[in-house]
């Protein structure tokens, strides 16, 4: 073997072991293991990355931005309810654009019309800080604000 091909397989060879690592726990289809333990019981954790896995789809809805707060809504009827109980964690794949990211800072909440690619899960799981989500969604493609929504329900 010539010393020019050796790294290569080492290299080859390392991904390999790797990815079996990394898939190792993970449900079929998964780049990685997406469960975590919570309270003796596995839980599905919502990052991007876990979320990024689900099909691709097309998105319209409400997305309501605060400090340290990323949700949306599928529907004004939805966002009209005033419950986290109707909202996902919306979270971005890559960094959101400079716009984006400065609404992302707002010390009061807004909302904006929105429509994206992205992929969502219902799974029982970990989303964001707050546990009482009913899944996640993270935004891969295409994220256009459409309109800012002047009256902002009050969130409970």
């Amino acid at each position: 073997m010539s010393a020019s091909k050796a790294p290569v397989l080492y290299t080859i060879s390392f991904a390999a072991l790797f990815l079996a690592g990394c898939t190792e726990n993970a449900e079929e289809g998964q780049v990685q293991d997406c469960y975590v333990e919570s309270g003796g019981e596995r839980m599905f954790f919502g990052s991007p990355e876990c979320l990024s896995q689900f099909e691709t789809e097309k998105f319209n809805g409400y997305w309501l931005v605060a400090f340290e707060t990323s949700w949306f809504f599928p529907t004004l009827e939805d966002l009209e309810r005033g419950s986290i109980e109707e909202a996902y964690s919306l979270n971005f794949l890559d960094t959101p654009s400079d716009e984006v990211s400065a609404l992302l800072e707002l010390p009061r909440e807004k909302v904006f019309r929105v429509s994206f690619e992205g992929s969502k899960s219902e799974i029982p799981g970990i989303y964001g800080a707050l546990a009482a989500l009913r899944g996640g969604v993270v935004v891969k493609h295409n994220f256009t604000i459409e309109e800012e929504i002047r009256d902002v329900p009050v969130i409970d």
